[in-house]
């Protein structure tokens, strides 16, 4: 890729309007944003405890004693023991796994006139878990930024009043509703602080210098090491000296989080929930919201519509491994492409998987020229936007692969 298809992309990418060096800017993204999500998630997983804690494994009567649950347990519960669409019951049920043992044996007691003793449980769900995940990435992003000295204060302080929440079916919606608000702030598909931590990872200095211009003080790159923990994890042998060559090798060194670092963090928890909200979490919320975001396909489109506008396609002379979703199983599954590295030339590449007749065909090596500089130039738009989500460099000194995912 040229330097003026690197800075048409980035035109047409609208790059971030913010100083990204200045570390003030930073604050009020981790000190607002990310802990009034972390806050959130913290009052439904304690929310959560509290009814598990109060209501596991305990006999329906008994727990009547304490507090009446008949609404949160069988609102909207029909006489045949099912739950009606958008229930209470049902929200409870599938979101936070508050639920009877035996359905059924309750709605029948209660028509005997007979109090229930049917035991009531609190299971995990996709919902649970992903609010669980979440404020456990968020509070190590926040504890993070609190050794980085970005915000004086990584912990995660805040109350909420449980019978309250248990009591007002509006106020445990509007607590829904405000999470998933909180939710689409920290994204890359709406917060450019964010974009600037999704596109570092696994892009070359090249093009993170024309995407970022102040990227090319050498300085800016230190500070990024320190703060956000990018560091090179792949720098291009050429054997050539000079100031020129170790300009070369500074372009084309490949950039990546480590693990544990405060990018590393933040792009898990972009891909945690782009990931949930393409799945069941999307599902169970549409229980409480006729349309819920699927952020990770709203990313997907904006990201293509701007790879499109400069005419992007992945590079057709190298092969991916993936699977080919036409077929069951590994029919038509790729399961190595490795490109083999001389230098900064491609000299050949390795390759095996399953053929439509899913017949395994082994690892054959053929012989091929591409230069190693040109087919990162070209993969970088694509990686720019998309590695994590469509696809995953793996890079050293001897070898190249991608995975399709």
């Amino acid at each position: 890729m040229t330097n003026s298809l690197a800075l048409r992309m980035t035109k047409s990418l609208k790059a971030v309007n913010f100083d990204y060096t200045d570390e003030s800017r930073w604050r009020p993204y981790f000190d607002s944003t990310i802990r009034k999500f972390a806050e959130l998630a913290w009052i439904i997983d304690e929310f959560r405890s509290e009814l598990n804690q109060k209501c596991d494994d305990m006999p329906f009567d008994e727990l009547q004693e304490e507090w009446d649950y008949s609404q949160v347990l069988l609102g909207g519960v029909d006489e045949d023991g099912e739950y009606r669409e958008r229930s209470l019951a049902r929200l409870y049920n599938d979101l936070i796994g508050l639920q009877f043992e035996n359905l059924k044996e309750v709605v029948e007691k209660q028509k005997q006139g007979i109090s229930p003793t049917t035991k009531v449980k609190v299971l995990d769900t996709p919902f649970s878990d992903f609010v669980s995940e979440a404020l456990e990435r968020s509070e190590d992003i926040l504890r993070i930024a609190e050794e980085k000295d970005i915000i004086y204060d990584g912990r995660v302080d805040t109350e909420y009043d449980f019978y309250d929440i248990l009591s007002d079916q509006e106020k445990f919606t509007q607590l829904l509703t405000d999470f998933v608000r909180k939710v689409q702030r920290l994204l890359p598909n709406y917060n450019e602080k964010a974009l600037f931590v999704w596109s570092l990872d696994n892009s070359t200095g090249r093009y993170l210098s024309v995407a970022y211009p102040k990227l090319k003080d050498r300085d800016t790159w230190r500070w990024l090491d320190e703060l956000f923990g990018l560091e090179p994890i792949f720098i291009p042998e050429i054997e050539e000296t000079g100031e020129k060559v170790q300009k070369r090798k500074q372009q084309y060194t490949v950039y990546g989080y480590r693990d544990g670092s405060l990018g590393n963090e933040l792009t898990d928890l972009y891909g945690l929930v782009w990931q949930s909200f393409d799945n069941e979490v999307q599902d169970l919320l549409r229980l409480v919201f006729t349309e819920v975001p699927n952020f990770k396909k709203e990313f997907l489109k904006q990201a293509h519509s701007k790879l499109d506008q400069i005419n992007w396609a992945f590079p057709e002379e190298i092969r991916t491994v993936s699977q080919n979703e036409s077929y069951s199983g590994t029919r038509g599954d790729t399961t190595q492409a490795e490109y083999h590295i001389s230098g900064v030339t491609i000299d050949s590449y390795t390759y095996s998987g399953y053929a439509t007749s899913n017949n395994y065909y082994p690892p054959e090596t053929r012989e091929c020229e591409l230069s190693l500089l040109k087919v990162l130039d070209d993969f970088m738009p694509g990686l720019f936007l998309l590695n994590g989500l469509e696809y995953r460099l793996d890079i050293d000194s001897e070898s190249l692969e991608v995975e399709e995912l």
